[in-house]
């Protein structure tokens, strides 16, 4: 548990070392109306791309560690299994440019966003009810809450963001305060499991 725990922190300060390099990069994005996923069609992808595979792993090693920790955590270790395969998948299905006609790259694409980002939000706020009733880490229950409640904030967001003009010129905006809760919450408990 303590070795998982220490390899997602490691994933995670990758996954953020790959994320903060593709924001000062002269990409040409802005961070307040570009999706992440936008760095893929840059010619700076390989830095998304590392930036996808470290998030999965952080991921996977998440899933074991809660496992060896908590009982009556599977249907959370699913979900985050969930989200690391979708992760490390991602950056090979690039999102469709701006502008440009949808293709069965970019639909592939957002299904694996959509599972991602859902998966980790709903074991977020699983993980709160498991707490709720553990013996351990059971002061972390409402941090697994205020995290979870705040990306499905971000979710309810990037939904609007479709139908709305106001909120499409933020949603970049909007997906990172998602990227910020979700590394927050991995951060949390991958923390907790280092150092059980």
């Amino acid at each position: 548990m303590r070795a998982a725990g220490w390899v997602a922190l490691a994933a995670l300060a990758v996954t953020i070392a790959s994320l903060g390099y593709l924001h000062v990069a002269p990409t040409g994005l802005s961070p307040v109306h570009n999706a992440v996923s936008q760095y893929g069609i840059t010619p700076y992808r390989a830095g998304y791309r590392v930036a996808t595979i470290a998030f999965g792993v952080a991921g996977a090693a998440l899933a074991l560690g809660l496992h060896d920790a908590l009982t009556s955590v599977a249907f959370v270790v699913v979900l985050l299994v969930v989200f690391a395969v979708a992760r490390g998948l991602i950056s090979w299905f690039p999102m469709d440019a701006p502008g440009s006609g949808p293709t069965s790259t970019g639909r592939t694409h957002g299904l694996l966003a959509l599972l991602a980002f859902g998966s980790a939000t709903i074991a977020a706020l699983r993980l709160s009810h498991v707490l709720a009733r553990n013996s351990i880490w059971h002061g972390l229950e409402p941090v697994s809450t205020a995290l979870g409640a705040a990306m499905a904030v971000c979710l309810l967001g990037l939904g609007f963001a479709g139908s709305s003009p106001a909120v499409r010129g933020r949603f970049g905006a909007i997906e990172r305060g998602f990227y910020v809760s979700a590394i927050a919450w991995f951060a949390v408990f991958s923390f907790a499991c280092a150092t059980r």
